[in-house]
């Protein structure tokens, strides 16, 4: 009798294939088993269990197997039918024998592809060369864990009191999975996939695991065929993920890959989800489970429909107490008057025998190391110190050298003072001083796993490299070493990625001497939860090498594009109560300097102060999705506890239109109102509390759209906008695509000359509203602001000239040069990008001076020119300060110094000469208020950086001025010299990002409270500073009078 399934293009079922099978008996020998280094003791208490078969559509049980492909299993035909859509995509025949186990003739394909016995074998059938079986979880030896068994691991993830998992811990099993290991990357790390693997839910296959690239057995435990992705449980450490179907090959029948999986699953024994005081306590559950070493007694076995599951009762290692005894993991436990033991890595009282103190101190290794924080855009001097791929390696950052070295004195004293002992056993995830073999010198390192009962394996966290030592090289680690942070920071290379699917050894060789004792500019360019993608940049010779780019050219990698963002879906949403990064992760769409670009103005304050989107298809349509998708999310998650702060993104319902926008909190108010901008528009509102929700991070991914800018070149008439220019503005901008061409930026902003170009005549709307009188020009002071106006001219340019340019945040290592006030100081830096073109166009200058004939010259106002210095008698690229009726001020623009000339010592200079950038940069010193600045504070001015080395952090930047903050090195470490004038009272301090605010017109801030409070206490430090100061100086009276009376 047939089981039919579709009848167009089903297969068919009959009962003679799809049979009730007995439980096979296992055909592997108790020695062939394990053949890397197997050991029969290691499972001589386990027993293999009867093969379970579930239905592929419906997931109860089922024994019919489908004849074609003999993988999956059904538990009627009317499954079958309906599972047979999806399934028909892998169903394939799998390759017979000449004769069959019943003595049949072998099945020949119908016209519907179905198998039915009976039928004559057809020559074709016999020339197709079938695939190889599929692994089913089924095939693995299994671990027969039974009720009552005891088993020991480490949770390697927590979901729930209803689903948790643990990787097995014995010594011997790690063991075997250090050697899988070594197996799986053998096979499978260096092979290239001619073609895509398609695998089937409840198989098990070998998958790349995203963090660190490796191959481990997974369990596949759903497929999407449209998405071209698989959900994966990697069988033997207890986690799963999403991965590209593409990263999925077959897992080989071959004994050495075959033994038990060593992760399981389980569940609290008497977990009961409808009571309150469990769904209270699982925060608690997770933090102190997570990574912690337990024992589980097994309660119950439960089938389900990939895998078992264990129901189980927790014991923690440290003192052997049961888990639900205890007080702050036990749901309503913490009643006053209970005993109850609380779980901490500190000794309970009454829980052992008081341990002596020099013992005790060999079991405080549970230190955590802190680590380097860094955001997108941060740049930084660092070198290469250990690579495994260009997707995975370490940087450390020079500054910290001087500090890290000092730190490794101090281990190596520390460690030499105690001797090596059997009671020290640190656990999985804590930091010790580690004896690294090849100089037997101590670092710091973290355990990350037992790879025996007395070795581990090692990851030194201020290098990046690792490997497995015995416990007589560890030693515990002391709070006074964990100061430092771990200054290794993994990284993964920008715009790059395999060439051939994997990265090859000849290619990590290659970039490993690229990088070899070189110091790099680094740049991070976007971060994930565990890496920063940066750019590597060696400066230091001319041209500059990027070594992504490098390795690009020389054929070694593929270039990476950057992909626009996904449409989310309500599957790809993380619940916002995992989230604890958000406030890290927001990034805004960004301009840079002298950018134009099209736009469309959302929100309008005033001339001073309103907000754009970019107006680009792609990031406007990944906004309108996002939109819809965050509306679906927040209208499915009920109100909660959710607590905003300042600063923090959130979801935010809009008053006018009633739905769901990104937003970012303002202010918290007690009447129970949060004020927030929406972040992708502009507006600010005061939204209750209960249309505030918690935002996942999913909903990040996408910059932040609403831009702040304000017109440049203008400024209100008076101290703030009329309302008649508000209005004017609006009526201009409303719904019209302008053009903006970026002038100035800040870290509040940028300011923009806005162009509407939609009648065919251009109109510069900044211009307008000064022609009718609703703006007046912002007039710049001098030239040393390096107005930049173009000239046509030939041979001799006014603006053809550029200087070198900074992003918003870039540190660069200067020499100051020249010294006229905190709002105008010259530098150049300490390596210029172009040494060698820049020494040869000096030649070339010279002698194309030397060959002009004299004539007269008389150069103009931010005019380029060629000076010849009085100091040496050579020409130099120069730039006209000042002119009066017979000299001129000019400043040598690669060398930032200034002087006054004749005439007849400046000539014309030609365009060629000007493609390089003028190495001087001009700067304004942030931090401080404008005022008038008294010889005192001049004279400390130059004093502390006329002709020194300092590092210049770029707070913003107008026209060619750029503000920016000062360090110093000094005696004691570091210097701001902003800070030190304030503090030495002859400045006024004020916030370096506030840059942005003297373009915007309207000056007026509210103060708060909190910054009353800042202004009398730093009143109070001026007053202490002069009474330790200048007490005994009668001069200072005056000023001591001044404060007194402000």
């Amino acid at each position: 009798m047939l089981l039919t399934a579709a009848a167009d293009k089903g297969n068919t079922v009959s009962h003679s294939d799809l049979i009730h099978e007995k439980p096979k008996n296992l055909k592997y020998s108790s020695e062939n088993v394990f053949s890397i280094g197997y050991d029969k003791s290691l499972f001589n208490s386990l027993v293999s269990r009867p093969q379970t078969r579930t239905c592929h559509h419906c997931g109860l049980f089922g024994s019919l197997r489908c004849s074609q492909c003999k993988q999956i299993y059904y538990c009627s035909a009317d499954c079958q039918k309906k599972d047979w859509r999806a399934h028909s995509v892998v169903c394939e025949p799998v390759k017979q024998n000449v004769s069959n186990n019943s003595g049949g003739m072998l099945p020949a394909k119908t016209e519907t592809g179905v198998c039915l016995k009976g039928n004559s074998t057809s020559v074709d059938s016999l020339k197709t060369r079938e695939p190889s079986k599929k692994i089913m979880l089924s095939d693995l030896q299994a671990l027969g864990i039974k009720k009552a068994m005891e088993v020991q691991g480490t949770v390697t993830k927590f979901k729930s009191p209803s689903e948790f998992y643990i990787q097995m811990s014995s010594p011997k099993v790690l063991d075997q999975i250090s050697k899988l290991s070594v197996k799986l990357q053998d096979c499978y790390a260096n092979t290239v996939i001619q073609e895509q693997y398609f695998a089937v839910k409840g198989e098990v296959c070998v998958a790349r695991c995203s963090s660190d690239q490796t191959w481990n057995r997974a369990l596949v435990k759903d497929v999407d065929m449209l998405q071209k992705k698989a959900q994966v449980f990697y069988i033997d450490y207890g986690n799963e993920e999403n991965i590209p179907l593409s990263w999925i090959k077959a897992l080989h029948k071959d004994t050495e890959l075959l033994f038990p999986p060593c992760a399981i699953k389980c569940s609290f024994a008497k977990y009961d989800p409808k009571e309150k005081r469990w769904n209270e306590g699982i925060a608690s559950f997770s933090s102190q489970l997570m990574g912690k070493h337990c024992s589980v007694t097994v309660v119950d076995i439960l089938q389900e429909e990939m895998m078992l599951s264990f129901a189980v009762d927790v014991l923690l290692d440290f003192d052997k107490v049961p888990l639900e005894m205890r007080s702050d993991l036990t749901p309503g436990g913490n009643a006053k008057g209970t005993d109850c033991l609380r779980v901490s890595e500190n000794h309970c009282k009454g829980s052992r025998e008081k341990i002596p103190e020099d013992e005790e101190f060999l079991h405080c290794a549970n230190s955590v190391a802190n680590c380097i924080s860094l955001c997108v855009g941060d740049v930084f001097s660092g070198v290469v110190s250990c690579i495994e791929n260009p997707e995975n390696f370490f940087c450390q950052q020079t500054h910290n050298a001087r500090q890290l070295a000092e730190l490794q004195v101090s281990l190596n004293e520390h460690c030499g003072k105690f001797p090596s002992s059997s009671a020290f056993h640190p656990a999985a995830g804590n930091v010790c001083c580690a004896q690294f073999t090849e100089d037997n010198l101590w670092y710091r390192a973290v355990v990350t796993e037992y790879v025996s009962e007395d070795s581990v394996l090692v990851s030194y966290i201020d290098y990046g490299n690792y490997e497995v030592l015995p416990l007589t090289r560890l030693r515990p680690v002391i709070p006074r070493l964990m100061g430092l942070p771990a200054q290794a920071i993994r990284c993964a290379l920008a715009g790059v990625k395999p060439s051939l699917g994997t990265w090859t050894s000849k290619l990590i060789s290659f970039m490993s001497q690229l990088v070899k004792d070189k110091v790099f500019t680094v740049k991070v360019v976007d971060k994930d939860s565990y890496r920063c993608v940066v750019e590597l940049v060696d400066a230091s010779v001319t041209p500059v090498i990027n070594i992504s780019s490098c390795l690009i050219e020389k054929g070694c990698a593929a270039e990476e594009p950057r992909v626009a963002l996904p449409t989310i879906g309500m599957g790809d949403v993380k619940k916002a109560n995992e989230d604890t990064t958000n406030k890290r992760i927001c990034k805004w769409s960004k301009l840079t300097l002298k950018q134009t670009v099209d736009v469309v103005v959302c929100t309008l304050y005033s001339p001073g102060e309103f907000y754009c989107q970019i107006s680009n298809k792609s990031e406007l349509h990944a906004l309108n999705s996002l939109n819809k998708s965050l509306s679906e999310y927040c209208q499915k998650t009920p109100p909660n506890n959710f607590k905003p702060e300042n600063g923090e993104p959130c979801c935010a319902v809009f008053p006018t239109d009633g739905n769901w926008y990104r937003a970012l909190v303002q202010n918290v108010t007690s009447d129970g109102t949060v004020k927030v901008c929406f972040v992708d528009y502009g507006n600010v509102e005061e939204v209750p509390l209960d249309k505030i929700r918690q935002i996942s991070s999913s909903f990040l991914k996408l910059p932040f759209q609403g831009i702040k800018c304000w017109l440049s070149g203008i400024k209100p008439g008076d101290s703030k906008w009329i309302p008649e220019a508000t209005a004017r503005f609006h009526m201009y901008t409303a719904g019209v695509k302008l053009q903006a061409r970026v002038t100035s930026l800040s870290s509040n902003g940028a300011g923009v000359e806005l162009i509407d170009n939609s009648t065919g005549h251009p109109k510069v709307i900044n211009e307008i509203l000064t022609s009718e009188k609703l703006a007046v020009k912002e007039v710049l002071e001098d030239i040393n602001n390096f107005p930049n106006t173009s000239v046509d001219k030939k041979e001799t340019s006014r603006g053809h000239w550029k200087s070198i340019e900074f992003a918003i945040g870039e540190s660069v290592c200067v020499c100051v040069t020249e010294v006229v006030s905190p709002d105008l100081f010259y530098a150049v830096p300490v390596q210029a990008k172009d040494q060698e073109k820049l020494h040869q166009q000096l030649v070339e200058i010279e002698s194309y001076c030397q060959s002009q004939k004299t004539k007269p010259f008389r150069p103009q106002l931010g005019e380029a020119c060629c000076a010849l210095f009085s100091g040496d008698g050579h020409w130099y690229r120069a730039l006209v300060l000042k002119v009066s009726e017979s000299l001129v001020q000019v400043l040598y623009a690669d060398h930032g110094k200034t002087e006054i000339l004749p005439f007849s010592k400046v000539l014309p200079i030609t365009e060629s000469y000007l493609k390089l950038p003028f190495q001087t940069i001009t700067c304004s010193l942030a931090g401080i208020e404008k005022a008038e600045w008294s010889p005192l504070l001049l004279d400390k001015l130059k004093e502390m950086l006329l002709n020194k080395y300092v590092t210049i952090t770029v707070k913003g930047i107008n026209g060619n001025v750029n503000s920016v903050t000062v360090e110093k090195l000094n005696e004691n470490g570091s210097l701001n010299v902003a800070h030190k004038l304030v503090m030495e009272g002859l400045a006024k301090s004020c916030r370096a990002e506030n840059f942005s605010t003297e373009h915007q017109g309207d000056g007026g801030e509210t103060k708060c409270c909190c910054t009353e409070l800042k202004m009398q206490l730093k009143k109070h430090e001026q007053i202490l500073l002069f009474l330790l100061n200048k007490y005994g100086n009668p001069d200072g009276f005056a000023e001591m009078k001044n404060l007194l009376e402000h």
